[in-house]
């Protein structure tokens, strides 16, 4: 017969070996750098959407200007695109800043003095707020009543692969409809 062992057998299945370790550690880098990436594209999202919403706040803000001033239509067309923002500033100041309790050294500004402030003050908006940020404002020929005026508003962008890429918003709009032809 037999006799049975009174040693205690070893068990060799405790614990993690270090493969097995180094398996869980590659597999949650991969997750983290996955979930990284996606970080990234969230943000540029979030800054294209927020360039996005400046430039057709801009846009919306001159349309109101220009049909706010209807004698001074074609002259929106006419005025020379700005340089450097504080370089051009108009000889004529038109309009308050919010934040000035004072009307002090605000002129009466005929409509080609308001269309010359309107877009300076717009463009220095896209100079401050829009990387690159350009406008145009046209008609076909000039813009009598009842023809299309195009704004357009364009800046760059960052793309996923490290470039740039142009964005733009338009807006066709028909100056005289809020405000009605000149008399």
């Amino acid at each position: 017969m037999r006799s049975l062992s009174t040693t205690p057998q070893r068990h060799f299945c405790q614990g993690m070996t270090l493969v097995e370790v180094l398996v869980a550690a590659v597999v949650i880098g991969i997750g983290l750098m996955g979930v990284a990436a996606l970080q990234v594209a969230a943000l540029q999202g979030s800054s294209n959407a927020q360039s996005r919403s400046k430039a057709t706040d801009m846009i919306s803000s001159l349309a109101d200007r220009v049909r706010a001033n209807p004698d001074g239509v074609n002259d929106y067309i006419s005025a020379a695109p700005g340089g450097n923002c504080a370089a051009t500033a108009p000889a004529a100041t038109c309009a308050m800043h919010p934040d000035d309790s004072t009307a002090t050294g605000v002129s009466a500004c005929t409509p080609t003095e308001l269309a010359v402030y309107d877009l300076w003050e717009i463009r220095c908006d896209l100079e401050n707020e829009l990387p690159g940020g350009q406008l145009a404002v046209g008609c076909p020929g000039t813009c009598p009543p009842l023809t299309p005026m195009q704004i357009t508003i364009t800046w760059q962008v960052q793309d996923t692969t490290a470039g740039f890429t142009t964005q733009n918003v338009t807006l066709n709009m028909m100056p005289w409809v809020s405000a009605g032809p000149p008399l």
